[in-house]
């Protein structure tokens, strides 16, 4: 008896969440991050192997106004290679290995809307939250005093298709804020310039409308 009245519950709320132009739509989604976009098979392989991303997405619509927040988890990676000097001779280079949750918050309006096929396009902030860290640097027994803050700010801006249960977005993510504050590194006495530590890159996700209720 129970269930039969919280499945008439969400029916009745879908229905009147319909009739007024409001959606809600919950679920998960699967996806990788990338420098660049590439319909490669090898190239997606690549970006799901190294910079896998997961999470959560809900998606509230009141007419064709649309608002998307996210928690995404995903690996990513720094590479910083150093030029020494003449009389060092050596090239130094330091690796940062990353585990993030990205919390975007898309605003956006819904362009077209067919019954199995939906067009969107999203911006919002975004803040990134570093969950583990890892660096290395290919000189034996260097110790580099930098690590990634622990929390970013970035912008993004996102396109997504809708077919059917199931949701494509496509979005092109820019930092606000650096990834490491430092300037400079000092390695076995020699002090070498940090820059370029912020990092765009476009994600890709997959998701499923686990919960969908009125458009």
């Amino acid at each position: 008896m129970k269930k039969l009245l919280l499945i008439l519950t969400i029916v009745l709320f879908a229905n009147m969440a319909k009739a007024e132009g409001l959606g809600i739509h919950i679920g998960p989604k699967v996806g990788y991050q990338t420098a660049s976009l590439s319909l490669d098979k090898a190239d997606i392989k690549t970006g799901f192997d190294e910079h896998l991303t997961l999470g959560l997405f809900g998606r509230f619509t009141i007419k064709n106004f649309i608002i998307q927040p996210e928690l995404l988890w995903f690996k990513s990676g720094q590479v910083y290679n150093f030029k020494g000097t003449d009389l060092m001779d050596f090239n130094p280079r330091l690796e940062f290995s990353q585990q993030n949750l990205a919390v975007p918050i898309f605003l956006g309006y819904q362009f077209l809307d067919f019954k199995f096929f939906k067009l969107r396009g999203n911006v919002g902030p975004v803040m990134y939250f570093v969950v583990n860290q890892k660096k290395e640097i290919n000189h034996a027994n260097q110790e580099v005093k930098a690590d990634a803050n622990n929390m970013t700010w970035g912008g993004a801006v996102n396109v997504g298709i809708d077919v059917l249960w199931f949701t494509l977005d496509i979005n092109y993510s820019f930092a606000l804020t650096n990834i490491i504050d430092k300037k400079s590194l000092v390695i076995e006495g020699e002090s070498f310039v940090l820059d370029a530590t912020k990092q765009n890159m476009f994600t890709v996700t997959l998701g499923f409308k686990l919960i969908s209720l009125g458009l």
